[in-house]
């Protein structure tokens, strides 16, 4: 068991405890009670700038810090750059890549490099973004328990290696297979202490679920968010965030609940890909919960 670990969660649980047993409801639109509070950091996924990054990337990532952006998850470095280099590149400009990772076959390949450039590059957090290694068709629960067992024996290492382990979904997660949601068996069968959620919240609406009710069912095991738009469209594909139908407003009331401590936007394919990032960081710095 990791000591610090296991105590934040129980600080995260018994803040929620304490907040339902006083009745509070920090879910006010519009309100302006110093009860609100506003995020103090809001990171960027970059693979929403993928584009910009490939026309000139330190341009891009300068304008991302100036938009305002304090957070980076990313993988690898830009421009040939050492790690190092790359990580005072960043520091210059006022950002620091929080996290990153890989899917279950990069992880299970190379865990070692990845611990140690992650390590290197004073990240927090390993990813594990995609669990197969097909188009996941077809999966019953045995294939989602061994998923489990396999997030369970990459937490372990990660954590022992002084970082922290969470893993993406995707709506895939969602879809009821035999009776049952992978998504819950996943929260079930692997250990809190060895692995967390970076709940993706568009593909978690776009499965026909939820996020409070997870948040109710398994509080404190959402450290990390992806935070992205639906469309009101029957096709509900993307949107830049704040301006679609998802209610931001009410899932961040539940922050504390979920155990929530970074966010990253994402969009996976924007029209105007910095644009998408400045109009969702001006929905986010004013959004009070």
């Amino acid at each position: 068991m990791n000591p610090k670990h296991f105590s934040r969660r129980d600080f995260v649980k018994t803040a929620s405890l304490v907040t339902a047993g006083l009745g509070l409801n920090l879910n006010l639109k519009g309100c302006t009670s110093s009860k609100q509070r506003r995020l103090s950091e809001i990171g960027l996924q970059v693979s929403t700038i993928r584009a910009e990054l490939a026309k000139d990337w330190q341009a891009a990532l300068k304008q991302v810090a100036e938009i305002g952006y304090n957070t980076l998850e990313l993988g690898g470095t830009y421009g040939g750059l050492s790690i190092p280099e790359f990580k005072d590149f960043l520091s210059g400009i006022g950002l620091v890549s929080l996290a990153g990772g890989a899917a279950m076959s990069g992880l299970q390949e190379s865990l070692a490099e990845i611990i140690d450039s992650s390590l290197a590059m004073g990240k927090t957090y390993i990813i594990c973004y995609w669990p197969w290694t097909d188009s996941a068709e077809n999966k019953t629960l045995d294939d989602w328990k061994m998923v489990a067992e396999k997030l369970n024996q990459i937490g372990e290492q990660v954590i022992k290696a002084g970082l922290e382990f969470t893993y993406h979904n995707h709506d895939i997660e969602f879809k009821i297979t035999e009776d049952q949601i992978p998504y819950n068996l996943l929260l079930d069968q692997t250990d809190p202490e060895l692995v967390g959620m970076e709940i993706d919240l568009y593909w978690n609406e776009k499965g026909n679920q939820k996020p409070i009710p997870y948040f109710e069912q398994y509080p404190g095991r959402f450290p990390l968010w992806h935070v992205k738009d639906m469309e009101n469209t029957p096709e509900r594909s993307f949107a830049c965030v704040g301006e679609g139908i998802i209610d931001f407003p009410a899932i961040f009331a539940k922050a504390d609940l979920a155990g929530m401590k970074h966010i990253f936007v994402e969009h996976d394919r924007p029209e105007n890909p910095m644009e998408c990032a400045r109009v969702s960081y001006q929905y986010l710095n004013q959004l009070r919960y």
